[in-house]
């Protein structure tokens, strides 16, 4: 019953998280976000959010999307920009790789990913 991915109609199944301080601008990044995941198709198979500053360490919407692709549900993980996973470049970097080795995908809505990655010094972490 279990066909390969090039033989099927596959939809990539995709985790959107977003992360802001202002209540209102979180909620109008999970509009935006969510609308561009489905207009590239992928399937929403979860959707989390966290309320918080920069440097907060308890981030319960991070650590539930972290969950989901070390359990290999997630095919896609859309954020509005890559800073909205991590402040500083060796986390940023670290989960990079760690999608990279899960064959995760990361998909940014308001920036191109390579411009994104060279802002943060990373252009050359996936090579």
């Amino acid at each position: 019953m279990h066909q390969k991915k090039d033989r099927a109609l596959f939809y990539p199944r995709a985790w959107v998280y977003v992360r802001s301080r202002d209540r209102h601008r979180l909620a109008e990044q999970k509009l935006n976000t969510l609308q561009a995941a489905q207009q590239q198709g992928f399937e929403i198979v979860g959707v989390s959010e966290d309320r918080c500053g920069r440097h907060s360490i308890w981030r319960p919407g991070l650590f539930a999307m972290l969950r989901a692709v070390r359990a290999r549900l997630v095919d896609v993980v859309v954020v509005p920009r890559l800073s909205r996973l991590a402040v500083h470049r060796q986390w940023l970097g670290w989960l990079l790789r760690m999608f990279h080795k899960r064959g995760v995908t990361v998909v940014t809505t308001e920036y191109e990913l390579r411009y994104d990655l060279y802002r943060h010094g990373l252009d050359g972490v996936l090579l």
